[in-house]
């Protein structure tokens, strides 16, 4: 499966953190040779049998497959190509693979994450409209930006403590990200944290 999925994601640390903006949207799929530090294991595999995208785009250059509408930028949808879905023993082996995949458990404070409860009004407006989420991310399936990943499933995917490290400084997991760094002293980003997890993982 190793062919497979380097055709698409990069399964192994670049030699330099240094990325061109070209290279950067020629980039089909996610990176995934930081996997291990990134995702949860049952949700790996969960979603290798029965993959749906959580970027529109799959996981492509955003820029390459939008095209701009009176009501937003829209979707080429005929562009994308669906994941290759496998079945539950390649799903589980692949998973257990890339959970081994850990070289930035450095950026990573353990446990620094612990969940409270949040007024979901609150913080869907911090999200929206103080912190600008919505620009790019959709904490509902429907409603908000195309160019990120879905969030109102990101407690369920991704492990805490990444999601902590990536909102405190993205640039540092990917150097060419699009993911602006906000300067969030940690009150911030846990407020943050919990509304995502009020969510529900839905």
């Amino acid at each position: 499966m190793e062919a497979e999925c380097s055709a698409c994601h990069q399964l192994s640390k670049p030699s330099t953190d240094s990325m061109t903006l070209s290279e950067r949207s020629e980039r089909k799929a996610p990176p995934l040779f930081y996997a291990g530090n990134k995702y949860q294991e049952a949700w790996l595999i969960s979603w290798l049998k029965k993959p749906v995208n959580i970027t529109p785009t799959g996981g492509a250059y955003w820029a390459k497959h939008v095209h701009v509408t009176d009501e937003g930028d829209a979707i080429k949808k005929n562009e994308i190509n669906p994941h290759l879905s496998l079945d539950a023993k390649q799903a589980k082996d692949v998973s257990a693979y890339l959970m081994k995949l850990k070289p930035y458990s450095n950026l990573i404070k353990e446990g620094e994450y612990q969940s409270a409860t949040v007024s979901k009004m609150l913080g869907e407006k911090d999200f929206r409209k103080f912190k600008g989420c919505g620009a790019c991310h959709q904490d509902e399936k429907g409603f908000g930006g195309v160019t990120g990943p879905e969030l109102y499933t990101a407690t369920k995917r991704l492990q805490a403590e990444y999601i902590a490290s990536y909102i405190r400084n993205p640039v540092v997991w990917e150097p060419m990200t699009m993911m602006p760094n906000k300067h969030l002293n940690d009150t911030s980003i846990y407020k943050l944290m919990n509304y995502l997890e009020s969510l529900g993982g839905q």
